[in-house]
């Protein structure tokens, strides 16, 4: 008997241990979990270089499965759909959202390019699937659970959420009962009243943890040191969407200009320093233009329109962004 847990493809079912969901897998679905572009994803770090000083270790292919997980709960036999929720974040680069800044780095552009590959389009081709089908799931042109534009919370930002607490440990409620307030309505998630308040809770926290020291400090660190790769012309900016994690790390140790820096950065990461004031001393600029701010539905609206304490807290938060300045203490 197999190993249950088993997330390469290997069997006919998938258990995602997070939502507690079996799945039974199509045979396109174990040929994605397969295939690079998806394998490439449990190389890389959901949380980016958060990795280093926090909790946030899983990968990007476990945040994936449990999109996945809601997309085949909900909408089990819309087989374009299943396959967008596998793909949907096959183009990030290493460190997932850490190197978006840098110049040429463009993790839609490179989701593109995957969906429309040759070995992705000939998985798809199974199903009759067709990878602009697909392409439209994940952009949002067609909207779905997984997807929207407008501003409404979706599967994909619901597991983000949810996962995040969990590995911080401040999940309030379980994932069977925020299943149990969920309905699915018109391509929308729909919750209970109680249950999108716990969710709500979950999106103020992560939102203050994308605006922590802990995380704009290790993240802007990380950056410049792969941007110092570039710029020397150890690293490819074309080559990244082909690249895990491990790839850079070990262009980092093997290069005398950064290896230093790197195990510091690895070994004392409590020495960063994070203000909003420009120091006397240099150094790096890191910018947080935007917090993932969607609100969950209840009711048919959004849960915002019934609470005036939730509008204020959204403004609260929103004073996060702009210019924080990074050094070494």
């Amino acid at each position: 008997m197999d190993y249950r847990l088993r997330l390469d493809g290997a069997l006919d079912d998938l258990w995602e241990p997070l939502w507690r969901q079996p799945i039974r897998l199509f045979h396109e679905e174990k040929e994605l979990m397969r295939s690079e572009p998806v394998r490439r994803l449990h190389y890389v770090r959901h949380g980016g270089a958060s990795f280093i000083n926090t909790h946030h270790t899983y990968s990007r292919l476990q945040h994936t499965l449990g999109v996945f997980a809601l997309t085949a709960r909900f909408e089990p036999e819309n087989r374009a759909l299943r396959a967008a929720a596998l793909l949907h974040d096959a183009g990030h680069a290493p460190f997932s959202h850490t190197l978006d800044s840098i110049e040429g780095v463009d993790h839609h552009q490179w989701t593109r390019e995957v969906i429309f590959s040759e070995e992705v389009a000939n998985i798809l081709s199974l199903s009759n699937v067709r990878p602009v089908d697909v392409m439209d799931y994940i952009d949002g042109t067609r909207r779905s659970l997984l997807r929207n534009k407008d501003g409404t919370l979706h599967a994909d930002h619901l597991d983000s959420w949810v996962r995040s607490a969990y590995a911080g440990g401040y999940l309030s409620i379980s994932t069977s009962e925020l299943l149990n307030g969920i309905n699915y309505i018109n391509g929308s998630l729909e919750f209970t009243p109680e249950v999108g308040g716990h969710v709500v809770d979950l999106i103020w926290e992560e939102a203050r943890m994308h605006g922590s020291t802990a995380n704009i400090g290790i993240n802007a660190m990380m950056r410049k040191l792969v941007r110092s790769l570039i710029t020397k012309g150890k690293l490819d900016v074309a080559a990244l969407p082909a690249m895990t994690d491990a790839h850079i790390e070990q262009l980092l140790r093997n290069d005398e200009s950064t290896n230093e820096e790197y195990e510091k950065l690895l070994a004392q990461s409590w020495r960063i320093r994070v203000t909003r004031e420009q120091p006397s001393v240099f150094a790096e600029k890191a910018t947080l233009s935007k917090l993932y701010l969607a609100l969950p539905l209840v009711g048919g609206i959004s849960i915002a329109e019934s609470s005036p304490d939730i509008m204020a807290t959204m403004e609260e938060l929103n004073q996060m962004l702009g210019t924080y300045y990074v050094w070494w203490g």
